[in-house]
């Protein structure tokens, strides 16, 4: 492994002083991106209404967040509150990896919200969609 690595690309073992976003501040960042999207969801509704207003707050939601997961890392609830998206190896994630991760929001939505619980139960602090998307999610400050 390089001097500089974070994690062992083998078995994902942090190799540096690495710090995993727990539950609650993953959390929080949702909710301050739920509120960006719920006002955004609001003026699509009433300029474009019915199921075009729909469809267009599904889209606006999608793009929102794979495009900043993969320009920035990190969506703007991630970034107020401190933490990005890496790949296991600690890279940044590209396209393909964030809209599998997206998808494995679904995924982690449809079990009953189980997937996003698992958070706080596992030693890397992932989600079932950050073990479909070979995502984890660490501190930036």
């Amino acid at each position: 492994m390089p001097a500089d690595a974070g994690f062992c690309s083998g078995c994902g073992r942090v190799l540096s002083a690495v710090f995993y976003a727990g539950f609650w501040i993953r959390f929080a960042a949702y909710i301050i991106d739920a509120i960006i999207l719920f006002i955004v969801g609001v003026v699509l509704a009433i300029a474009a209404g019915g199921t075009t207003g729909a469809v267009l707050q599904i889209v606006v939601g999608i793009v929102y967040t794979v495009g900043f997961w993969t320009a920035q890392g990190a969506t703007p609830g991630k970034m107020a509150v401190g933490i990005e998206i890496t790949t296991v190896d600690g890279e940044p994630i590209d396209f393909g990896r964030a809209l599998l991760r997206y998808i494995g929001y679904l995924a982690s939505a449809i079990i009953l919200l189980i997937g996003f619980l698992m958070i706080a139960f596992t030693g890397q602090k992932r989600g079932l969609h950050d073990y479909i998307a070979g995502t984890v999610v660490i501190k930036t400050r």
